[in-house]
């Protein structure tokens, strides 16, 4: 039996190289290999090609519901947060934005609570129901939105 496709490299085959290496290289999640990343790519490239000429697609909406999601920026591994974010979408569209925060000197119980507050505030906003955040997602501090920043001096 082949083994499965890797959606992870999929992704990453869409992307231009330059980007992909930043993503996935030293700097991003590590997993970028120079030795097989050019070929699979590749693959995954025209992979998708041949699929697409072969099956037919149908567009069904998406059922609308309210969801939240946070963004953590910090280093890999077991690091101390440097910013974060959150949204509110629905269905497949942000409707909301919490503007990033540095968390310098925040305790872990003082950015739960704060989280918890941003649930509140979109729900409150909105008028719907969040008792979670749906997903994080840990971005590598390197992609700080937050200016002024520590790791982005002003030039």
């Amino acid at each position: 039996m082949p083994k499965p496709l890797d959606s992870k490299c999929q992704l990453c085959a869409k992307l231009p190289a330059a980007k992909a290496k930043v993503l996935h290289g030293p700097e991003g999640d590590g997993c970028w290999n120079p030795k097989v990343c050019h070929n699979r790519r590749s693959f995954y490239r025209n992979k998708s090609k041949d699929d697409s000429a072969q099956i037919d697609a149908i567009a069904v909406e998406a059922p609308a519901t309210y969801f939240a999601v946070l963004y953590l920026y910090k280093e890999p591994g077991d690091k101390p947060l440097h910013a974060m974010s959150a949204e509110l979408w629905l269905g497949q569209k942000p409707v909301c934005r919490l503007e990033p925060i540095h968390c310098f000197g925040l305790t872990a119980g003082k950015i739960r609570a704060y989280t918890d507050q941003v649930l509140q505030a979109f729900a409150k906003q909105y008028g719907v129901s969040l008792y979670q955040y749906k997903d994080m997602f840990e971005i590598t501090l390197t992609y700080c939105p937050v200016r002024p920043c520590p790791l982005h001096p002003e030039s």
